[in-house]
């Protein structure tokens, strides 16, 4: 039986990552696997609160605790979507499992509120301690892949794609979550999660992108090996797969 898979797929806002999740499903479908995608909460009626009052702290440039609500109700998601690909991908099923950003992405959306003045330092803080906690709590994908495309040319298909309450975006603001992107990436390497970055500048041929992240995946073993890393234990002492979630 062919392992699972959990895969995360992260990037600036207007990357196209949405559409690269679905296009590595599907290259992954075509080759035999079950696949599932597990896509940001946008449909959710709780979205749709806290992301209106963190626009309306943006529009009055004003700080009422718009920012810190959003940022907690996408950490509460990202955790209980990590936990279900966790266990989807482990699984009897050899599942692959795609999550359209996961919790570690929303840092770098975090940190960006902070530095422009929406979330307090005090805010920052606790949502620094949740986060440090429950990332603690989790086993790391497989991959994280970062779908990497300038600043301009996200603004450009921001435009392009006419997405509503993204007309308000600024450059300077992705150009901002860049820089903090970067700082992510090199994060993520230092804690020994395998990192693919992609030049998504052109989209490119999801079989393509499917093939590299196969090799990049590696053996059971390896896994083992990531999981002892992400509990902070010898990597050199086995260790159990981490049961279901509940």
């Amino acid at each position: 039986m062919k392992k699972g898979l959990f895969i995360a797929v992260d990037a600036n806002i207007g990357a196209g990552k949405t559409n690269a999740c679905h296009a590595i499903a599907s290259a992954a479908g075509s080759r035999g696997r079950q696949v599932r995608v597990l896509e940001e909460p946008t449909h959710d009626a709780a979205f749709a609160y806290f992301l209106q009052r963190y626009y309306d702290d943006l529009r009055i440039q004003e700080n009422r605790g718009g920012g810190f609500g959003m940022q907690i109700f996408m950490l509460s998601r990202r955790y209980e979507q990590h936990r279900l690909a966790v266990e989807l991908a482990w699984g009897d099923s050899g599942m692959v499992v795609i999550q359209d950003r996961p919790i570690y992405g929303d840092t770098v959306f975090a940190t960006t509120a902070t530095e422009r003045g929406f979330m307090a330092a005090e805010e920052f803080e606790l949502y620094q301690s949740l986060y440090r906690n429950m990332s603690r709590d989790i086993m790391p994908p497989d991959v994280f892949i970062y779908l990497d495309v300038p600043p301009e040319e996200c603004d450009r298909r921001m435009a392009s794609r006419a997405r509503k309450g993204e007309e308000g975006v600024p450059l300077d603001y992705l150009q901002q979550l860049d820089k903090n992107y970067k700082l992510l990436l090199k994060e993520m390497q230092y804690r020994g999660i395998r990192t693919l970055v992609v030049d998504w500048t052109e989209f490119g041929p999801p079989v393509e992108l499917w093939n590299r992240i196969l090799e990049m995946a590696g053996s059971t073993e390896t896994r083992y090996r990531q999981l002892s890393l992400a509990l902070g234990k010898d990597p050199n002492i086995p260790v159990s797969p981490p049961p279901k979630a509940r």
